[in-house]
């Protein structure tokens, strides 16, 4: 596998589509904000003109728990009825009339709009709004139907970047720290899509071969990672809006990393937030780089933010386009093979998940993201083999052209579908896109159309058969030149054998020097035959941290009189954004008694010390399970813990929250815990008075 697959966007049901749309267009709004990162407070105002499609006798707008500082209609001050979750206006409205609302407010988000510290204590702010609601940090609106031409205008401490959507076409002193930055946007968008990214940045920026501007942003301290990180933007862009064949519909298109990002990344119109885990050297592109993500997303542009659906059933229409046409660029990249075993990888989870009691249709609003990412993909790649290749290129262009800056649905696409190529698709609907089943073997028989899925089907199909009747088969997959997929393959069926038979291939799959192969071997070789601990002992050495970092384990494991040696050779590796080979090694270089037993202290305190909220969040998870399997946790490291545990990012405070019930379970920690609980700010005192409380 050339990387890790992206982690997955958490899949987003959006409600029906509200009703005020059909009575009410707004057209433009323009933004003025103030941000006060330590009280993590935003404020200013926002004001939206729009006009009445139909009789109606009020408007409402979002706003999720603000303080309403004051609002005036057509420049006149206004009684409005708020409820904490919308502002309602009344009046005389008249079919036809435009007017203006403006809105003044102060709000102190507890979701959607986010500061933090990053890695070099510096503030940092960033958005996140499918899912989460950009009206908890900005009056606007929750019904992705309604699409605005925002306009935006930030003042914070000149000494940071502030970037937004849009065109960045002024900027200019408000005093002697406060700076102001205007953004304009030209075209309209759903409110979801609206970002903002505060932080310290520099920036390369790039011209595509249509004349958009590509700026890639980087911490000053990953200058060295620019390039690793970004590699192949430009020729995926490039690539996307030819494929396509519609032209990218924003002024430019701005690439942030963050600390601590909800998801892999988020395709803000124009301005793609995504997660710093994603910022590599060279290194550490091989096993889990920027590519998927960064192809996916920029695809989103077009799917999604161009066009976006109506309401959740139609969710695939944005990640099922995305997960596809990702899919396409990566294999401009990666190759044909690359392309097919993707497709074959995806059919066989999709089988598989089809099998589940909960299994959904790719038209259901709660299908899994599986089913919107990966079944997607696939019913799009079934269409193109149903009318052809160029057919299916003219349905995109012009499914995008009929609906541009507007909201859509699966008949849409497909009424254009069966336009341009003249065909039926009822049947095809049937199968790909309402029945819950997977269709595999229509799958199967695409699939199989490749000749190299043929040789990994036939291959894979030895894996019941004993070495003795597949020996040869194994040992032919690993001739030069090798297929990386075939060579992991054979690897796979290899595991837990030490047969004389099994070690010749072994050997043979390590003298191929396949990176991939090599970090098969790694990871399914717990137990080293000695035949074998040259070769093993060399994959310290590959351009891997994802092989480095089970390797050095089981070395470790396997011969501890070497130890010292396998410590010494590693000992200046950190990994990839997560620390893995660093942490790893730190806690076998304090479980080796003879090991430098006077740095035993400076180990732990740099063990210890990585579970702070200064470090990335997977990071902090690394350092927190092995102080638990070591069972030394400092007083330090138990409050930043509490920390985690109220965390916004979901996924790691439920693992911090698992760990510290586990804890709790002992009268040692639970003492601890009353002793300390005293210093902690006041909701994580509220919350560990809940979990201390019988």
């Amino acid at each position: 596998m050339r990387f890790i697959l992206y982690l997955i966007i958490l899949s987003i049901s959006f409600g029906g589509v509200a009703q005020q749309t059909k009575e009410v267009d707004f057209l433009t709004g323009k933004v003025n904000v103030f941000l006060e990162a330590s009280f993590k407070k935003i404020e200013g105002k926002v004001t939206y003109t729009f006009k009445i499609l139909q009789p109606t006798s009020s408007i409402t707008i979002d706003a999720q728990k603000m303080q309403i500082m004051g609002v005036s209609l057509d420049g006149t001050a206004t009684d409005v009825v708020y409820d904490d979750k919308k502002i309602q206006v009344t009046s005389d409205f008249k079919v036809g009339a435009e007017h203006t609302i403006e809105i003044q407010y102060i709000a102190v988000p507890k979701k959607a709009l986010y500061f933090l510290k990053d890695y070099q204590g510096n503030d940092q702010i960033w958005t996140q709004g499918q899912g989460k609601y950009t009206s908890n940090w900005l009056p606007s609106f929750d019904d992705m139907n309604e699409k605005v031409v925002f306009d935006m205008v930030i003042n914070y401490d000149a000494d940071y970047e502030v970037i937004t959507n849009g065109k960045l076409v002024d900027k200019q002193a408000v005093n002697d720290s406060i700076q102001r930055w205007e953004y304009d946007m030209q075209q309209p968008m759903s409110s979801y899509l609206l970002a903002l990214a505060i932080g310290k940045y520099d920036k390369v920026v790039e011209t595509s071969e249509s004349g958009i501007p590509l700026e890639m942003y980087y911490y000053p301290e990953d200058k060295d990672k620019f390039e690793s990180t970004y590699k192949h933007s430009k020729k995926m862009f490039d690539f996307l809006e030819k494929e396509i064949g519609y032209a990218f519909p924003w002024q430019n298109y701005k690439q942030i990393p963050v600390k601590d990002f909800l998801y892999a990344g988020m395709e803000n119109t124009g301005t793609t937030i995504f997660s710093d885990a994603f910022v590599v050297d060279n290194i550490g592109f091989n096993d889990r780089n920027y590519i998927n993500v960064n192809a996916h997303e920029l695809a989103h542009q077009w799917f999604g933010d161009l066009v976006t659906e109506t309401e959740g059933k139609h969710h695939w229409l944005q990640e099922g386009f995305a997960t596809y046409y990702a899919l396409l660029a990566e294999k401009e990249i990666f190759g044909e093979e690359y392309f097919q075993y993707k497709l074959y990888e995806s059919a066989e989870q999709l089988t598989e998940q089809a099998k589940a009691t909960d299994a959904t249709s790719l038209l259901n609003p709660k299908a899994s993201s599986l089913t919107f990412y990966q079944r997607g993909a696939w019913a799009l790649h079934a269409l193109k083999k149903i009318i052809g290749d160029a057919n299916f290129k003219i349905t995109v262009n012009n499914y995008l052209e009929k609906h541009k800056f507007g909201n859509v649905t699966t008949s849409d696409f497909i009424t254009v579908a069966e336009e341009v190529s003249g065909q039926d698709l009822t049947e095809y609907q049937k199968i790909w896109l309402e029945a819950i089943e997977f269709p595999s073997q229509e799958a199967l028989d695409i699939l199989t159309t490749s000749s190299f899925i043929k040789k990994y089907l036939s291959l894979a199909g030895e894996r019941t058969q004993p070495i003795a009747g597949k020996w040869g088969t194994l040992a032919t997959a690993l001739d030069f030149p090798i297929n990386e997929y075939l060579g992991q393959e054979v690897i796979y069926q290899l595991e837990g054998d030490t047969s004389k038979e099994a070690i010749a291939l072994f050997t043979k799959a390590f003298e191929t020097n396949n990176i991939y192969v090599r970090q098969a071997i790694a990871n399914t070789m717990s137990s080293i035959p000695k035949e074998l601990k040259k070769q093993y002992e060399s994959l310290l050495e590959d351009e891997s941290y994802a092989t480095i970092e089970p390797a050095l384990y089981h070395l470790w494991a396997n011969f501890p009189s070497e130890r010292t040696r396998y410590l010494d050779q590693t000992k200046d590796v950190i990994g990839f954004h997560d620390k893995n080979v660093r942490i790893l090694w730190l806690v076998l270089a304090l479980s080796t008694q003879e090991y430098q037993k006077e740095k035993h202290q400076q180990f732990y305190t740099e063990l210890s010390g990585y579970s702070s909220s200064i470090h990335h969040f997977s990071t902090r998870e690394n350092a927190f399970t092995y102080l638990e399997s070591l069972n030394a946790f400092s007083d330090q490291s138990l409050v930043d813990l509490v920390d985690g545990a109220v965390h916004y990012n979901w996924r790691f405070r439920n693992f911090c929250r698992k760990v510290l019930d586990n804890l709790l379970k002992k009268p040692k920690f639970q003492k601890k815990y009353v002793d300390l609980k005293g210093d902690l700010p006041k909701r994580q005192q509220d919350f560990l008075e809940k979990k201390l409380t019988p």
